[in-house]
C-alpha cells in the first residue's frame, strides 16, 4: 500500500504541474479512483460514491 501511495502522490503532483486537477473534488476522486486497487480502499470508494457500504441492501437476516 506505502508504494501504491506514493505513486498516486506522485501522479496528481504532475497531474497538477500540467493544469489539471485543480479543485479538491477533482483531486479526491482521482486519489481513491487510483487507490480502488486495494480492497479497503475500493470499500471505502464505494461508500463515498453510493452513500452506503458495500454489500448493503442484502439481507441482513433480521426479519420482520
Amino acid at each position: 500500500m506505502e508504494n501504491l501511495t506514493r505513486e498516486c502522490i506522485d501522479c496528481i503532483a504532475e497531474e497538477m504541474q500540467d493544469g489539471y486537477l485543480v479543485d479538491v473534488d477533482s483531486r479526491l476522486k482521482y486519489t481513491l479512483t487510483y487507490l480502488a486497487n486495494d480492497e479497503d480502499i475500493g470499500q471505502l470508494y464505494e461508500l463515498i460514491k453510493n452513500g452506503k457500504a458495500p454489500g448493503a441492501g442484502k439481507q441482513s437476516g433480521v426479519q420482520k
